[in-house]
């Protein structure tokens, strides 16, 4: 049996799967092509359960990897539907930056009446969106117009920076009745939850919570890039209005990937399962993805400690793996996963060329991928490990241990928001807000 991860009591992470590593998982290797002994391309599908390496049955995957209105053919939809939960993204990124390919009309610099202008004549596009998310995906985001637009910094080349925070809300409003006409009811809608701070979080709450969904994705300043405080304070509050109870089980925090984020969402996670015992909490990047495929540096960690320093998934120099003079050779991959254990540094230095800087072809970033794949899952798996079964916590920062009691006390006290307040320099320093305030 392949190694698996701990997503029953955990916070479960989410790979952003992308459409490189998706078209991977198709393909056949070349006969002449040099790969690690025994290993076959399914065995690099990591919800697989047949995989000799390991298995996570459970996925992120966004339409905006695509050409608007192309058909999306992969290991993703080709795969079994009980096999795995496929959590589907609806690109908000993609459409919020300008950047959906194939989607022609909107560009840096245009005023806020074309914007909307242009989106809301994108019938056929949210037609596709709605219908390839309803078609494959266990839950999938709504349709959201990020907030990040608007500011000054991140938003500055979105078509839609010079729109308002109520423009945005509004044209996602109409995002949710669209779905409600258009959705034929398979999927499991996870409401997106936007804000850069705590009253346009709030705002926004209160025009999106009358959308009948499974659960809540947070995004931007309502998630994770609004602190560890923004995350507390939306949970609580869409809880204490009566959501995330039964029927509304899952909650989801987009765009982050650190050992500290998955123990405070695996205590928030476990704060709600006292009303909601179906509850799953999960969170998703694509830093394995980038790390291997543009930058073409393996991850790796070290044992913790209660030094936040050891608290971190650490980067090694592409050049520790990649050389000409690693072409062919059998000394062994320098990182370990049930991957690397296998892996020669032959196996991914496969170019003969004496004076290119690259000896990676293709099938050497997706091994590299898998590799990276795995060093987060087992950081969180031992983060949590670390937090929540080691009961004197002898490797947990004491920051980290005085956030999770704040969590605590949070969730058990009904004059939570003087807590927050008093506590907001701690959690700040555990995990601030991106957003200026």
């Amino acid at each position: 049996m392949p190694q698996s991860f701990n997503t029953k009591e955990y916070a479960v992470y989410l790979p952003a799967i992308n459409s490189g590593y998706a078209n991977f998982l198709t393909k056949k290797i070349p006969a002449d092509r040099s790969f690690p002994n025994g290993l076959d391309i399914k065995d690099f599908c990591v919800w697989n359960k047949k995989s000799k390496l390991f298995y996570h049955p459970f996925l992120l995957h966004s339409i905006g990897n695509f050409s608007a209105l192309s058909t999306i053919n992969n290991s993703v939809t080709q795969a079994g539907r009980n096999d795995f939960t496929f959590v589907g993204d609806s690109g908000g990124y993609q459409i919020g930056s300008g950047a959906l390919a194939g989607f022609k009309g909107l560009h840096k610099g245009m005023s806020a009446q074309d914007a909307m202008t242009v989106w809301a004549g994108a019938y056929d596009v949210k037609k596709w969106i709605v219908s390839w998310l309803d078609a494959y995906a266990d839950y999938a985001m709504t349709l959201d117009m990020p907030l990040w637009a608007t500011d000054p910094k991140q938003g500055k080349d979105s078509p839609f920076n010079k729109c308002t925070v109520s423009e945005l809300l509004a044209m996602t409003v109409d995002n949710l009745k669209f779905i409600d006409v258009h959705g034929r009811k398979r999927t499991k809608w996870l409401n997106v939850v936007q804000g850069l701070d705590e009253q346009s979080t709030k705002d926004w709450w209160d025009g999106v919570k009358f959308f009948k969904c499974s659960g809540y994705a947070l995004a931007g300043g309502a998630g994770a890039k609004g602190g560890l405080a923004q995350v507390i304070r939306t949970t609580r509050m869409m809880h204490d209005e009566g959501h995330l109870r039964s029927g509304q089980d899952w909650l989801h925090a987009l765009g982050v990937s650190t050992p500290v984020w998955a123990i405070m969402l695996t205590k928030i996670q476990n704060c709600l399962r006292k009303d909601n015992p179906n509850l799953t909490i999960s969170y998703d990047s694509s830093s394995p993805f980038q790390t291997a495929g543009k930058f073409e540096q393996p991850n790796y960690t070290v044992p913790y400690t209660n030094k936040i320093s050891s608290w971190n998934i650490k980067t090694a120099k592409s050049n520790t793996i990649q050389r000409f003079s690693f072409v062919g050779s059998t000394d062994p991959f320098p990182y370990n996963s049930p991957l690397g254990q296998l892996m020669s540094l032959g196996h991914i230095n496969v170019r003969e060329e004496l004076y290119s800087k690259k000896q990676f072809d293709t099938i050497s970033n997706m091994l590299l991928t898998n590799h990276n794949i795995w060093v987060y899952l087992d950081a969180f798996e031992r983060a949590n490990d670390e937090t929540f079964k080691n009961k004197q916590m002898s490797n947990v920062p004491q920051r980290y241990i005085d956030a999770i009691t704040v969590i605590d006390d949070v969730f058990n006290s009904s004059n939570w928001h003087s807590i927050l307040v008093q506590n907001q320099a701690l959690l700040d320093s555990v995990a601030a807000s991106q957003y200026k305030t």
